[in-house]
């Protein structure tokens, strides 16, 4: 694979209750320190089919790598299972770029499964939430493909997840950090970050920059690692 070029597009995917605002920061960052062309998908987190979703992050997706060949897509959240499934059901893997996941639990959210055993309470995370992260669902990633794919996960627990779910580990207050692990990931991070105070950190920024470009993490053993405050 080629060398980088300053200017790959990067899509930002958003998570529940967002619409894609949320990634301003990140955004800029993206742009003015890590020379990517960043964009925003934004798509209906309470309602619609996840299909039809997946397919237009898809088309989105192959529009913006026309002028490079190559796009990278970094997803938060929810967000995080929509870019998995566009990667995995609509030949995007075969389009070149990586991608981070932020904060999201592919491998089941103990926080969404709480919320759908209330009956009154499961339509307030709408029906992507449940079925798309409630549940484990044996996600893998396979790393041989030519896209890297890496996760990062928070260790600050503020957040309203934690009411709903026990959680007897690191989490960044509604996503445990094993809920970010699926087998094949290349790279898995941990930060010092809540699950929205993620998209406003300096040393995340870095991170999926870094990843964008190499395909792994910025170690804390490189003594290049940023640990900042939200």
């Amino acid at each position: 694979m080629s060398p980088i070029s300053q200017r790959d597009p990067v899509i930002l995917v958003h998570g529940l209750w967002m619409t894609g605002l949320e990634f301003g920061v990140l955004r800029q960052r993206l742009q003015t320190r890590h020379g990517f062309d960043a964009h925003v998908f934004s798509y209906p987190s309470m309602h619609g089919q996840v299909d039809e979703i997946v397919a237009e992050l898809a088309a989105f997706a192959r529009e913006r790598a026309k002028s490079t060949g190559r796009v990278h897509l970094v997803g938060h959240s929810l967000g995080g299972a929509v870019v998995f499934r566009a990667l995995e059901q609509q030949g995007l893997r075969d389009l070149p770029g990586n991608a981070v996941l932020l904060g999201s639990p592919l491998n089941g959210s103990r926080a969404a499964s709480g919320v759908g055993r209330i009956s009154m309470l499961r339509p307030l995370i709408g029906p992507h939430a449940f079925h798309e992260l409630a549940e484990p669902c044996g996600r893998c990633w396979s790393a041989d493909c030519g896209r890297s794919l890496g996760a990062i996960a928070g260790t600050r627990p503020l957040g309203t997840g934690q009411f709903f779910a026990h959680f007897d580990e690191e989490n960044d207050g509604t996503v445990a950090v094993s809920e970010t692990v699926i087998p094949g990931l290349n790279d898995h991070v941990a930060l010092p970050h809540s699950h929205v105070g993620m998209l406003f950190a300096n040393d995340v920024a870095a991170q999926v920059g870094h990843f964008l470009r190499h395909g792994r993490f910025e170690k804390a053993s490189d003594d290049r690692s940023r640990a900042d405050s939200e």
